[in-house]
């Protein structure tokens, strides 16, 4: 091969040298991708390493068909890879608990963790109390140790950039990119000393209650908005439909019921929607609608995105990103991105998703002040007649939810406007009480915050561990 090939074949593929040896004691994969470390750590030369499989078990559970129902009563909720990364998991599918064969090998164990083997490789997420009520897709490897002090040690590698790395070059695939378990199995992992795993772990188990106590508090919250507020539960509600399959909306309303807009799609007339503005407005004190209650509620203008590496940019929220444990966000160009301080959120907003799926809705409070989102994430700006950590409890509440989902329209992709969001009913009870939800929200996620910090500074401590700096 001459010298110009050679400058083209550099140039336009990933490339590694790789030793022989390397090759043929392994699984002869001729992959460059398998051989490179895309971190940018280097390896202390004295560092020991053994194979996961001395200190670990990993389990496939099978791929298998999935029956599910409508109706959560008879059923468990079923979340996929991307479910299980958000921080308040929420299943939109239901396995039938009387067809399942073999429903408990899908429910996960305390002391484990869970690594997504299919499309997305790599991601990883502890087993916390939310997960055990759930079924968690077959695309999720569990990962147990034998030894449970050995999960602070598992869960930050594998979260590291260098660890990440190593998993996601064991992938292969022609069209959606796998891992198998004898991938886990053979990971190289570092062999530290005792004192050192012990941090980590202690770490580990710190990182875990501030999740676990943040979604709790979150919990109480949205109990005490209904609570104060005189509202029933909506979820224990089983409204009736014409069309028990759910293959199609339909609903039966009257011409009285029709708005100013004649909307004529079903979901518009969502009896748990009509049920929830029914609640506000006869069990409630006092309410208002959301415009009143707001400097502003808008979405920003469609733009031409540049993205660009860490050090020239700033980062930016995708709708999928503010419900998740720790976002992996992209980042837009300071320079090549027009109106840039229209698109950066600020402490004490709510956010709204509008497209695609809808009604997911997060706050800013310690997290992605000044990050930049999506003109696909509606902004609202409470004002000084409304506490803002209420205000999020409230919207991201089941009777927040159905107000919001009931306005979406759209042919293929589903959207709503912030036109519709400030139709959404509020209710107020006395100040007090709204002030002291609003506390427990932001105690909440001063939490998630805190949880963030630690696993930043077990990365740290790792990082030196593996760099020998």
């Amino acid at each position: 091969m001459n010298s110009e090939v050679l400058d083209i074949y550099d140039d336009s593929f990933p490339s590694e040298i790789v030793d022989i040896d390397q090759i043929v004691s392994g699984d002869f994969r001729l992959d460059s991708s398998f051989f490179i470390n895309n971190s940018n750590i280097k390896v202390d030369e004295n560092l020991k390493f053994q194979t996961l499989s001395k200190i670990a078990t990993v389990f496939f559970p099978g791929i298998f068909k999935r029956l599910l129902v409508e109706n959560p009563k008879y059923g468990i909720g079923f979340l996929t890879t991307s479910e299980m990364m958000m921080i308040e998991p929420i299943a939109e599918k239901f396995l039938s608990i009387e067809l399942t064969q073999n429903l408990n090998i899908f429910r996960v164990e305390e002391n484990s963790l869970l690594v997504s083997r299919s499309g997305s490789v790599g991601n990883t997420v502890f087993v916390y109390d939310d997960l055990l009520k759930y079924a968690i897709t077959e695309d999720a490897l569990r990962v147990k140790p034998f030894d449970k002090k050995n999960l602070g040690l598992l869960y930050f590698y594998f979260t590291s950039k260098y660890g990440k790395s190593l998993i996601t070059g064991q992938q292969s695939g022609a069209v959606i990119d796998h891992i198998y378990e004898d991938n886990l199995l053979n990971l190289q992992i570092p062999i530290l000393e005792n004192e050192l795993k012990n941090q980590l772990y202690n770490s580990f188990l710190r990182v875990k209650e501030c999740r676990e106590d943040s979604n709790k508090i979150l919990r109480k919250a949205r109990q005490l908005v209904l609570k104060y507020n005189h509202l029933p539960p909506l979820d224990e509600v089983q409204p009736e439909t014409l069309d028990p399959e759910k293959e199609t909306d339909l609903q039966v309303v009257s011409t009285e019921e029709f708005t100013a807009d004649y909307r004529l799609d079903a979901h518009f007339y969502n009896p748990m929607a009509e049920l929830a503005v029914r609640n506000i407005k006869e069990y409630t004190i006092n309410y208002d609608a959301l415009s009143n209650l707001t400097q502003r509620i808008f979405m920003c203008n469609r733009f031409n995105r540049t993205y660009v590496e860490k050090e020239n940019g700033i980062p930016f929220l995708s709708g999928k990103n503010i419900i998740q444990i720790r976002p992996q966000t992209k980042y837009i160009s300071l320079s090549e991105t027009n109106f840039l301080d229209e698109l950066k959120v600020k402490k004490e907003w709510c956010l709204i998703t509008r497209s695609g799926t809808l009604g997911r809705v997060a706050y800013i409070w310690n997290n992605y002040e000044n990050y930049t989102a999506t003109e696909d994430i509606i902004r609202v700006v409470p004002n000084r007649k409304i506490d803002s950590g209420y205000l999020y409890a409230f919207l991201s509440s089941d009777y927040g939810y159905h107000q919001i989902v009931r306005h979406k329209h759209g042919a293929v992709i589903d959207h709503i406007t912030p036109e519709k969001i400030e139709e959404i009913l509020i209710p107020i009870p006395e100040e007090e009480k709204i002030k002291e939800i609003g506390d427990l929200v932001r105690q909440a996620y001063d939490l998630r915050a805190e949880a963030i910090r630690l696993e930043d500074e077990a990365q740290h401590i790792l990082t030196q561990a593996l760099t020998g700096k």
